[in-house]
């Protein structure tokens, strides 16, 4: 909020040039462990989004990767954000918006993947050169010794283990990129249907008009514009009553065997 101020500091010119704030998860910053964020400014905000700004919160369980030194947003947790900042509530702005980024993503998780695997082969192209050099050196002896074929057969497996070492990086590399393209399909689905529905929408993101903003003089803290906490998960009562009645019973066997051998150990 900027705008003139009187002499008592009171604003007689409120001018609001925050257009959007991004509340991030935690320990994604090197040097710092809270939650970050981010906040938009515009001096020319379009008609429709003048004394109103857009609250995302983007720091939700499962919308970034952890990790045991620093979290990591993933694209399509970057695409779950942008998303929101680009449609401001916009369904149909976001029908559009989103085949674009898709493609974006696509390419970017593809350039990732064929940087890794020219990574791994370099890697391992010395290596492996080096394993077949020994292991056809002994191939081609003509009359070769029992050490000598016992040798080959360890450089073999040795070979095939730096192979194998090998190919298990190339999978998980791969496997690793088609989780994210995956992920980017899931998280559009996720979207088209929060923004069909209005109580699911209020988890995600919220656009507060001058009013609220006021009222709450001016605290820009996720919670009062967002439901940022999640769900407690529900119980089947009779599913639960259940496991309990079945933990009461195993007790109750357990306590007939050990009484059953105490007694036969008495006899």
């Amino acid at each position: 909020m900027t705008g003139l101020e009187d002499d008592n500091g009171k604003k007689i010119d409120k001018r609001n040039i925050i257009e959007a704030v991004v509340v991030l998860p935690s320990n994604l910053f090197y040097g710092t462990t809270i939650p970050g964020s981010i906040v938009f400014f515009n001096k020319n905000k379009p008609a429709h989004r003048k004394n109103k700004v857009l609250m995302v919160y983007a720091a939700r369980d499962g919308w970034y990767k952890e990790q045991a030194n620093m979290n990591t947003l993933l694209p399509h947790d970057i695409l779950r954000i942008m998303t929101m900042l680009e449609s401001w509530g916009d369904a149909a702005a976001a029908k559009k918006f989103i085949p674009t980024q898709e493609i974006r993503l696509h390419k970017k998780i593809q350039d990732d993947l064929d940087y890794k695997l020219s990574e791994i082969e370099i890697k391992y192209q010395d290596e492996i050169e080096y394993a077949k050099k020994k292991v056809l050196e002994l191939k081609e002896k003509e009359n070769p010794s029992k050490g000598q074929k016992n040798d080959l057969k360890k450089k073999e497996a040795a070979l095939q283990k730096i192979l194998d070492k090998k190919n298990s990086e190339i999978f998980d590399a791969t496997a690793f990129a088609a989780k994210e393209k995956l992920g980017i399909e899931n998280v559009k689905q996720e979207l088209m249907q929060m923004f069909a529905d209005p109580e699911l929408r209020k988890r995600y993101f919220s656009i507060v008009d001058m009013d609220e903003l006021e009222e709450n003089e001016y605290n820009l803290n996720m919670p009062r514009y967002v439901d940022t906490y999640d769900p407690e998960e529900e119980i089947d009562l009779k599913e639960a009553i259940g496991e309990f009645n079945s933990v009461l019973q195993s007790e109750e066997d357990a306590e007939n065997s050990l009484n059953e051998m105490f007694t036969l150990l008495k006899n």
